[in-house]
C-alpha cells in the first residue's frame, strides 16, 4: 500500500505499517498461497475493515461500507456455520441414540 500515491499520506500516522492491509496486499497474499488457513485470511480481513473504520471514521462513506461488508461477512459466516451442521447431522443423523446402562 502506498499511501502517497493514493492521496492519504498520513496514513501511516493513524495505521502502523506492520497492521496496514488493502484488498491488493490480501490478493497478493492469496496469490502466493502466504495464508496457512482460512483463519489467517478472515484475520487480515477483518484487520483491514477495522482499519478503514478507525482512518476513515465510522460515519464516512468508507465507513459505513467497510461496517456493511463486516456485517455480510458475518452473515456468511454464520450460514456456512449452519450449513456444516446440517450435513454433519445428515451424515450422523440415522445413527441410533446411545441408550445409557442401567446401574444395580
Amino acid at each position: 500500500m502506498d499511501p502517497i500515491a493514493l492521496g492519504i499520506p498520513q496514513y501511516h500516522d493513524i495505521i502502523p505499517r506492520k497492521d496496514a492491509r488493502d484488498l491488493r496486499t490480501v490478493r497478493q497474499k492469496l496469490d502466493a498461497d502466504k495464508y496457512e488457513t482460512p483463519e489467517g485470511w478472515e484475520a487480515d480481513m477483518d484487520l483491514m475493515i477495522r482499519n478503514a473504520i478507525h482512518f476513515n471514521g465510522e460515519e464516512s462513506e468508507v465507513g459505513q461500507i467497510a461496517v456493511a461488508f463486516r456485517e455480510r461477512i458475518k452473515e456468511l459466516r454464520t450460514q456456512q456455520g449452519q450449513k456444516k451442521r446440517k450435513e454433519s447431522d445428515k451424515a450422523g443423523g440415522d445413527q441410533p441414540a446411545t441408550k445409557k446402562a442401567k446401574l444395580g
